[in-house]
């Protein structure tokens, strides 16, 4: 017994150490030193789960250089995952294999063909040349292989062989264009037809576009300024003294550039105004754009599809997100570095945020001074020209589950793409955008229902109105006969309602002594469509009293209230009750008081012949028309499609102006003004309602500060008790 029970102690006690092993293994394994987020559609900061954790640190040292890298620019994989350093300050470009191993080093380049390093193996370090490389800050590798090296401050572009054999030269070019630019090319890429592409250093006139032999062809995507309408004015009085002085209006200069697979360019800038830039990100409507993807005509084809333009971070304190490099994945997905703050921004090709992350500091995983990025398989290079060091990321299950989720999608396997975006939503329920594309493989599969509530649950309002466009449109071909059969029930039961009206207020003129609160309600349908007879008849005859008004008035912010719940989603985007009941008393109920209240104000100096009474009930009998068509087009709004909401738009103007117009023929006829008159006085009255609305809203204020300054006296004396 004894013995049974020491060996099942031991097997508990290897139980709980295998247990616990487990998930601190798996969280050591996805730990990284800033947090993963993203961003609702509403603007909020939400945390997601790691799609990249740094796995190691590469440095001079640990591959094998005599020097440090210095200053480091820019960075560039080949197909079989070759990374290629372009060592700014140390002058030359460093070739590593894919397990991170010098290759050879290129320090510049001798006239002849010949190797650009005296001896390969060893580096190249010591190497002399005739033509040494000044500052290289930039290198591009083909998928061929071909290194095309940006030599910045001897303005020329190097080109050598996959084994670092030098091929040719390409000068400064010396067309007409150019002699007003300083060439200087800080980023380049090659095309599939050896077209290179380059960004020069201080220059805002585009991207340089140049032909498989070197020649000059033109700019590319240079963004058009032009000036306000007030300087075109002032430039007709100004000196050319005064002209050379003034700031001139340029375009903004490119940092960094990268080509797609469809010779596509990306480019970013970091110079933008501030404020032009977040106003554009927020709002998707300017052009300072700090990423754009130009198509070969130069104009800028990236899509904005997300709920704020790819543009970084939506909250800052002291300056937007500064992007300085942009690298490509497959399926159209693409990472931004932000040197501002150190994060990593990834859209896919919609222009959604997939996730930031990232940060500054001194840990491995945050960075001093970002200056380069690229992807490398799955992993994420990101080099720091501060530290002279390149981090590896290493992508986690949840990025490879969205990576895997993406690719299904763009290879139309809706179904297999679909269970996949419900798997990272099980892991990250924040991700609104996986619903939307879910919805989106539900429509491609012709699933319009349930692609409307994946739509709905990832608030995607423009994605939930085409499913519904198309499911309702199902619907009516299936149902088109009850469809028609219902609208002419409708239409008889008004037809027959207008006429128990009519019968309903043809009795009442014969009747003597009172009327009852429904032949006061039905008399309210024959003053809006007789206001001069019906107003007068409401107050000499009596066919109004304040117990019908006070239904009509109850009805009136009813009528608010039913429409900020029940308005449908296709107009709302949101399931969320908008109004309350104080906001539906004071968008109407409040604002028919004041008027009762200023209109009747100014009765005496205006000689009216109203009483504040018989105001409020024409005000109320004024506000059917608003009651009338306001609950049949909330309903309407749960059935039509976005094309026809103008028609209920429509229909909602008409109630209101008709509203305002009895308003006013109701105070003309009780206060027995003339037109002219009654326009004065209506003018007076709603300047006094402002006034009275002033004076109420600062008697609040005072009488908080009053109750404020009580409280904090009685505190202070029970305190001091």
């Amino acid at each position: 017994m004894f013995k049974e029970k020491r060996v099942l102690r031991f097997l508990g006690l290897v139980l709980t150490i295998v247990c616990l092993m487990q998930p601190v293994s798996a969280r050591a394994a996805e730990y990284a030193p800033y947090d993963t987020y993203i961003y609702s559609n509403n603007g909020i900061y939400m945390l997601s789960p790691h799609a990249y954790v740094p796995a190691r640190l590469i440095n001079g040292e640990g591959i094998g250089l005599d020097a440090a890298l210095k200053n480091p620019a820019d960075l560039a994989v080949d197909e079989e995952g070759n990374v290629y350093i372009a060592d700014t300050g140390n002058n030359r470009i460093v070739v590593l294999d894919s397990e991170y191993r010098l290759r050879f080093t290129l320090v510049g380049y001798e006239d002849a063909v010949m190797p650009a390093s005296a001896s390969p193996a060893d580096g190249g370090q010591d190497a002399e040349t005739e033509n040494p490389f000044k500052e290289p800050k930039a290198v591009f590798v083909t998928p061929e292989g071909m290194i095309y090296v940006g030599d910045t401050m001897n303005g020329r572009i190097a080109v050598f062989g996959p084994e670092g054999n030098f091929l040719e030269a390409y000068e400064a070019p010396e067309e007409t264009l150019l002699q007003d630019v300083i060439y200087e090319p800080s980023a380049l890429v090659v095309d599939e037809y050896d077209r290179i592409y380059v960004i020069s250093q201080s220059s805002n006139m585009g991207v340089l576009s140049f032909s498989s032999d070197g020649q000059f062809q033109g700019f590319i995507g240079a963004e058009k300024t032009k000036g306000s309408f007030w300087d075109i004015v002032m430039n007709f009085f100004r000196s050319d003294e005064q002209k050379a002085r003034m700031v001139q209006n340029v375009p903004t200069e490119f940092n960094n550039i990268t080509i797609d697979e469809k010779g596509f360019l990306y480019v970013t800038t970091s110079t933008l105004d501030t404020y032009e830039q977040y106003n554009t990100m927020m709002t998707k409507t300017g052009t300072a754009h700090p990423i754009k993807k130009l198509n070969p005509a130069g104009t800028d084809v990236l899509k904005r599809n997300g709920t704020y333009g790819p543009g970084g971070d939506i909250y800052y304190t002291q300056d937007v997100s500064r992007f300085v490099d942009v690298s490509l994945t497959g399926d159209g997905v693409y990472s931004v570095l932000d040197s501002n703050q150190g994060k990593i921004f990834t859209y896919d090709q919609e222009g959604n945020l997939m996730y930031v992350f990232g940060g500054m500091g001194t840990q491995l995983g945050v960075f001093q001074r970002p200056s380069a990025l690229a992807y490398k398989g799955t992993d994420l290079l990101v080099l720091d020209s501060s530290t002279g060091e390149i981090t590896v990321l290493s992508r986690t299950g949840y990025g490879d589950l969205f990576a895997e989720a993406l690719r299904l999608q763009g290879n139309r396997r809706y179904t297999d793409a679909a269970e996949k975006w419900q798997e990272l939503i099980r892991q990250n329920g924040n991700y609104e955008q996986a619903y939307g594309n879910i919805g989106t493989s539900y429509m491609r599969l012709g699933m319009y229902e349930e692609a409307m509530i994946n739509f709905k649950n990832g608030n995607d309002l423009d994605g939930y109105r085409e499913a519904y466009n198309s499911y309702r449109k199902g619907i009516m071909e299936k149902n088109i006969l009850w469809i028609l059969l219902a609208a002419a029930a409708i239409v008889v039961l008004i037809s027959q309602g207008t006429k128990r009206l009519k019968a309903a207020n043809a009795a009442a003129w014969t009747k003597h002594g009172k009327y009852t609160l429904r032949e006061e309600l039905c008399y309210g349908w024959y003053v809006i469509f007789h206001p001069f007879d019906g107003f007068y008849e409401l107050k000499r005859e009596g066919r109004g009293t304040m117990k019908g008004a006070m239904v009509i008035f109850i009805a009136a912010i009813a009528e608010q209230l039913f429409r900020g719940i029940a308005t449908g989603y296709i107009v709302t985007g949101s399931d969320l009750t908008r109004v309350s009941i104080v906001d539906a008393f004071m968008s109407v109920g409040f604002l028919a008081l004041l008027w009762t209240v200023a209109n009747w104000c100014f009765t005496t100096l205006m000689d009216g012949k109203g009483r504040m009474r018989d105001i409020f009930i024409a005000t109320c009998y004024g506000l059917i028309p608003m009651v009338m068509i306001g609950f049949p087009c909330t309903l309407v709004t749960n059935f039509c499609t976005e094309s026809e909401l103008q028609f209920v738009n429509f229909f909602y103007s008409v109630g209101a102006i008709w509203t305002f117009a009895l308003i006013f023929l109701g105070a003309l006829v009780v206060n027995e003004y003339s037109l002219l008159k009654n326009i004065v006085t209506t003018f007076l009255a709603l300047v006094g309602m402002a006034f009275i609305a002033f004076i109420g809203i600062l008697g609040v204020n005072l009488f908080t500060a009053m109750f404020g300054f009580i409280r904090t006296i009685a505190n202070e004396i029970i305190y001091r008790m």
